[in-house]
């Protein structure tokens, strides 16, 4: 078969076409097998559970970094014979979407969404957006070329998904885990709901630290940025043996503090957490509204001291009555300055600081938190789980240290490794998590009050039923019931992911593909994502999500900025596909980037990427130009995986050392995508098919002749090598080429085939290339035109065997009219040379050169370089600018100096050799 490619790769005429060619094929489900596979029942399962994008609009280019990541070792696996499932699906993202849309009718004229629509008119108009953006969202992912299975599409927000909710959520109720209770939490007034403390976005602000006291006779001083929440003090921490320990015990009694018209009655307790160095050395207790003490009083209360909770601030974010008259109502910003003012006019402030303050905000609503005490639910990660003997916690940090239950195999490996440790700090500091939200969008807590006894006269005694099943009426007493108005925290349905979409214990997918095989997400889900994960898998099954767990940095801007809409920096991925291919976009979201660091985009990458690519192509034409000229046609893929392609035997050592080259890549690439490493792959790719094939061989193939063979070889294994990165024209070449009987996606991954050629070495081959490069540079440094021939003579020694049987290579190569090699041979006259591995290579100037012309030329560039030298020379000489200019600025001079005084000297030696 006779086929020569186009002239040029146009993307938009392949994309579609061969996507659609890959799903009707049916190899995105892991059911599909390649022919070339023996026995296709003993196919390894290979699972990646798609990381659900938000439905919150469209992708961006985190989400593209994402896909290609995911893509490249589906395709990998694929190719290696495993039964691939990369399981794609969407996230309803309960408080972002709500946020959005909200805001988006706000825009539109609506002044409060939830009071004019309710919760059903709200509802609806978020799934209008949520399922236009999904259909959007879905679209786009198939853009990228993901190879994922449709017929599996799953949505945390579907029948199926949330039924496993409501179960996980009763089984953990009614095995002590998840409870309801009075605590202080996250209130974003804004939003007017919760929030976790892993969803909180901090900010740096200016900020004042006042220093003062209660009352005269109070004998301790405190230190806060929060004046107003001393409304509701109740206690003052000290260290049990700090300076201030001789008042432990003791009680104050504070009238009228602020003119707030309440009394407020304080207790001096012990605290070993108190840094007594620090500051005043102790602590106002504002139990109502910091976390950490309200933490000091459950401990004081399970001590038998009830130091009290007084809320001085509202879910409005005002003042509340407790606050006392003169405050009630008020914003917290006025209660600040008040009280300020009271302290100062009574002189019980001591100190007003300036400082810089770390403010938690709402990642989805952007207001300030405020701490306040709510009645919530929430999941209890300390309690001993019945019949386990251990916490949440600790099955938390089991499971990527010594695998659960001290089982290896139940480990989950994260990579890089120092993630690892960031994971278990978290672990370590974790608090009972929040999981209920005041907001509409989302899975509702399976949890219904009874209104009262259905005949009054009997009157109920039941409070709350939680069921996985929805309820008409009170199982206990026949009464009305209503379900908890609250849903549930996103994370809590997201970290059932990697189980909830394969359907649960019965389901033949489940046991097929669960654990999963490898998941990744980007560092700052570490502990939002991947710890919930960890968390409902070690409960429910004692097994962990995914055996690898792969964490990338973030994708930022050429600046190294945040991609954002306040910036107006975002870049659509889809209009980069348009203008150069998704390939090419693949590519530059994959090289240069070290696992889990952050890395830039920019269009320059996106532009090298369409270079490369239409590289590839335009080598893949010559090379099957060359192959149908020589044999006529090309040899169809062998479809064993034994098989493979034939290694061809090396006639040359041209032959012998490019294959040499691509066994070196194809155990190289191999490697790091088995490790991960998806940048060195990449960049090793390019490096051999820019460098090593298109530089070197292919123009060696053109003056040598014979090649066939070894560019069918070639060229079939470089299509499988590049696949994973490239898909589209790898594919599109592969079936110009071989025909759509099969299909590259599931062609067998390249094998290593030993070879007995002894023709010559390596090194003897890098030697030629070496004389090349020297006599390139040779009339590179002497101005001679490249279509210009020049003759060179080279005293070979050792090598002059070598030398002669490849002396077509080296005229072709480096452009020689005449190539003289003897063993032994004087310099001749007029010559400039260089010597390589004790063979010295001599090109003569006369005849390729205008010799007095040259020499002016040189002598002009002298002249120029000198003065510049000597100016350098004087300003390092000067103490003052050495000692005074900063350090990277003196570098950088030296640095001048050094370049100009290694150019200065070779134009001597230039001149030198053509005055002789």
């Amino acid at each position: 078969m006779n086929k020569e490619l186009p002239k040029a790769y146009e993307p938009q005429q392949y994309e579609d076409a061969i996507y659609k060619r890959w799903e009707d094929s049916g190899y995105f489900t892991p059911e599909a097998c390649p022919p070339w596979v023996d026995n296709p029942d003993s196919r390894e399962p290979y699972s990646i559970m798609m990381p659900p994008p938000n439905v919150t609009g469209v992708l961006h280019l985190g989400h593209a970094l994402e896909n290609t990541l995911m893509d490249v070792m589906a395709r990998y696996q694929r190719m290696n014979g495993k039964k691939v499932l990369l399981l794609p699906g969407t996230d309803h993202a309960a408080v972002a979407t709500q946020a959005r849309v909200e805001k988006n009718l706000v825009e539109a004229g609506m002044k409060n969404p939830r009071l004019e629509l309710g919760r059903e008119g709200l509802l609806e108009k978020i799934r209008e957006y949520a399922e236009q953006s999904k259909t959007t969202i879905l679209s786009q992912i198939k853009k990228m070329g993901t190879s994922a299975d449709w017929s599996r599409l799953a949505y945390t927000f579907d029948e199926e998904r949330s039924k496993i909710v409501n179960i996980v959520f009763k089984k953990m109720y009614d095995d002590g885990l998840i409870y309801r209770g009075y605590r202080v939490v996250n209130w974003s007034v804004k939003g007017q709901s919760t929030s976790s403390d892993d969803e909180l976005a901090y900010i740096e602000r200016k900020s004042k630290l006042y220093t003062f006291k209660y009352s005269e006779s109070f004998p301790i001083p405190i230190a806060t940025t929060r004046p107003e929440t001393k409304l509701g003090d109740t206690a003052v921490a000290v260290h049990p043996e700090g300076r201030w320990k001789e008042y432990v015990g003791q009680e104050f009694v504070i009238e009228n503090f602020g003119q707030a018209g309440h009394t407020l009655r304080l207790k001096i307790i012990a605290d070993e957490n108190v840094d007594d160095s620090f500051g005043t050395g102790a602590l106002g207790v504002t139990t109502a509204h910091s976390p950490i003490d309200f933490e000091m009083y459950l401990k004081q209360k399970a001590l038998g001291n009830d130091i009290g909770l007084i809320q001085v601030i509202g879910k409005d974010g005002l003042m509340t009555k407790e606050a006392g008259t003169k405050y009630e109502g008020k914003t917290v910003e006025e209660a600040r300055e008040q009280v300020v003012d009271w302290l100062r006019a009574e002189g019980l402030l001591i100190e007003e600081q300036e400082i810089d303050q770390s403010v938690a905000t709402s990642d989805r609503f952007g207001d300030i938190i405020e701490s306040i005490p709510m009645t919530q639910w929430f999941v209890d990660v300390n309690k001993e789980i019945p019949g386990r003997g251990k916490s949440l916690k600790e099955l938390m940090r089991e499971a990527v240290t010594i695998g659960l239950d001290g089982n290896a195999k139940k480990k989950t490996i994260v990579n890089p490794e120092r993630f690892e440790k960031s994971y278990l700090a978290w672990v370590d500091n974790l608090y009972d998590w929040c999981i209920s939200r005041q907001i509409w969008w989302g899975h509702r807590v399976p949890v219904w009050y009874c209104q009262g006894a259905k005949n009054k006269e009997q009157g109920t005694t039941c409070q709350y039923v939680v069921t996985s099943e929805k309820l008409k009426a009170c199982p206990e007493c026949g009464g009305n019931i209503a379900q908890d108005e609250d849903t549930l925290d996103t994370w809590f349905s997201s970290g059932m992911w990697p189980f909830a979409t394969l359907g649960g214990p019965e389901h033949k997918d489940f046991k097929t593909f669960f654990p999963t095989s490898w998941m990744q997400m980007g560092y700052e889900i570490v502990s939002l994502w991947m710890a919930r994960m960890i968390l409902f898998s070690a409960y429910l099954f004692n097994d962990i999500p995914f055996k690898d767990a792969y964490v990338h940095g973030i994708l930022r801007d050429k600046d190294g900025r945040k991609f954002s809409k306040s910036l107006k920096n975002g870049i659509d991925p889809l209009d980069v596909i348009k203008e150069y291919g998704t390939d090419a976009l693949r590519f530059s979201l994959m090289v240069g980037v070290a696992p889990g660091n952050d890395s830039r985009f920019y269009m320059e990458k996106v532009e090298a990427g369409r270079n490369l690519v239409n590289k590839l192509w335009n080598m893949s034409r010559f090379m099957l130009m060359t192959v149908d000229k020589e044999q006529g046609t090309m040899n169809k893929p062998v479809r064993r995986r034994g098989g493979d392609q034939v290694r061809p035997e090396a006639k040359t050592l041209a032959d012998q050392w490019i294959l040499k080259k691509l066994d070196t890549l194809v155990t190289g690439v191999t490697k790091n995508l088995d490790s991960f490493d998806f940048s060195y792959a990449a960049e090793s790719l390019r490096d051999f098919t820019w460098n090593d094939l298109a530089d070197w061989y292919l123009e060696i193939a053109k003056i040598e002749g014979g090649k066939a063979e070894v560019l069918n070889y070639i060229l079939n294994t470089l299509l499988k090598l590049w696949h994973p990165y490239t898909p589209f024209v790898t594919e599109a070449i592969w079936q110009e080429v071989y025909g759509e009987e099969q299909l590259l996606m599931v062609a067998p991954w390249p094998t290593i085939q030993r070879s007995e050629d002894v023709i010559g070495t390596e090194e003897q081959f890098e030697l030629m290339k070496r004389i090349v490069t020297g006599v390139r540079n040779l009339r590179s440094e002497y101005n001679i035109e490249p279509a210009k021939k020049v003759a060179v003579t080279i005293s070979a020694g050792k090598q002059i065997e070598l030398l002669q049987k490849n002396v077509e290579i080296l005229k072709g190569m480096a452009r020689l009219e005449n190539c003289t090699i003897e063993k032994t041979i004087a310099k001749p006259d007029g010559a400039v040379g260089f010597i390589e591995s004790e063979v010295e290579v001599f090109m003569d100037l006369s005849g390729s050169v205008d010799l007095e012309k040259e020499k002016e030329r040189i002598q002009k560039e002298i002249a120029l370089i000198e003065p510049y030298v000597i100016s350098l020379e004087k300003k390092l000489a000067n103490d003052e600018f050495v000692n005074n200019a900063p350090a990277a600025v003196v570098e950088g001079e030296k640095k001048k100096l050094e370049e100009a005084r290694e150019k200065l000297k070779k134009l001597q030696e230039q001149l030198g050799v053509l005055t002789k």
